[in-house]
């Protein structure tokens, strides 16, 4: 009987220390990665930017000379005011008031439709952050991955971030 408590007890230690050294090794596991590194890193990022001011060029020139129009005029209203007459001043006034209307309009839909479109490039940019990051995790045998940014102190051996910068290129 006392054998049998003696086995039972030392099979109990041995499971507990098998549980404890688990625990350890799962906590090895655990990696972190800078996601903003990696973003500014990204070899899309820089195309994507200049695809966006491409795609949006003509609009920005068409705003751009709007707003020439407008300053023209009322140098012109300036200037030539006295000449104008009163009928004048009131028809380049509400010429003014027209185009500066018609430009607010098309400031608000070119920086909406802008960041629109800056938001869906950065989304498609960051899905495939995840998705080498997934990868890089799965190859180098780490259980979970976190962000940098949330992290108080890590140990730099258990870094990501370039594995992941080095899977993007």
């Amino acid at each position: 009987m006392n054998k049998t408590v003696k086995a039972l007890s030392l099979s109990l230690i041995l499971a507990s220390t098998a549980v404890v050294a688990n625990v350890a090794e799962a906590a090895q596991k655990i990696g972190y990665v800078n996601t903003a590194k990696i973003f500014q890193m990204h070899p899309k990022r820089e195309a994507a930017l200049q695809e966006l001011q491409e795609e949006f060029k003509d609009k920005s020139a068409e705003i751009q000379a709007l707003e020439a129009k407008i300053k023209t005029k009322m140098e012109q209203a300036r200037r030539d005011g006295e000449l104008l007459g009163e009928e004048g001043m009131r028809a380049l006034q509400i010429e003014v008031a027209t185009l500066e209307a018609e430009y607010k309009l098309k400031r608000q839909s070119f920086e909406r439709d802008g960041k629109q479109r800056e938001a869906e490039e950065k989304q498609e940019l960051f899905r495939e952050i995840q998705n080498t990051i997934e990868v890089v995790a799965a190859e180098e045998g780490f259980d979970m991955i976190i962000d940098a940014q949330a992290l108080q102190y890590a140990k730099p051996e258990l870094d990501l971030t370039d594995a992941v910068i080095n899977k993007i290129k």
